[in-house]
């Protein structure tokens, strides 16, 4: 064990273990130093850090009511688009109703103007039977007494009648 102690005693002398007054002072130095570094770096560095954190957060805040907005609009829109889809085939059907309305009424029309001309035509057609009748049986009339006008003038017999009788109506049925 002397050798131990004698080792040691080496060691101390040749510079192994610190000086005490160099160690105090180093302390001292090393304190000081810290609480310089606390006071100018360390809270305005905290200080900084805080305020960058802050805007970070002020940021990051902003950027996710921006998006909501963005998501509110585009929920709008399509909500919007949506309507405006609805309309144009309600416009579009409701166009389509009223030329299928206004159609009919045109063929409604055009079947009574028809049906005019039809009935128009009828009467003509009517009126022109009528007036035909009316010649033929002026015609007839005549015919009648021309006939019995022969008949008169050449009164013959009666075989000679009969023969007149049918031989104008030959004639009439031409």
């Amino acid at each position: 064990m002397n050798e131990l102690s004698n080792k040691l005693s080496q060691l101390i002398e040749s510079g192994l273990y610190p000086n005490i007054i160099t160690f105090l002072t180093q302390l001292l130095a090393t304190l000081i130093l810290f609480y310089f570094l606390k006071k100018w770096v360390w809270k305005p560095m905290q200080e900084y850090l805080a305020k960058r954190s802050n805007v970070i957060i002020d940021e990051l805040e902003s950027a996710r009511l921006v998006k909501e907005e963005a998501f509110r609009m585009k929920e709008e829109y399509e909500l919007e688009l949506k309507q405006a889809k609805d309309e144009a085939k309600a416009i579009i059907m409701n166009a389509q109703e009223q030329a299928k309305l206004r159609r009919e009424e045109i063929i409604a029309q055009a079947e009574k103007e028809a049906a005019y001309i039809i009935e128009m035509a009828n009467k003509q057609i009517e009126q022109e039977k009528a007036n035909v009748e009316k010649e033929l049986k002026s015609q007839v009339v005549d015919l009648a007494f021309l006939a019995a006008e022969k008949i008169l003038t050449e009164n013959l017999d009666q075989d000679k009648n009969r023969h007149l009788i049918d031989k104008f109506l030959n004639e009439v049925g031409k």
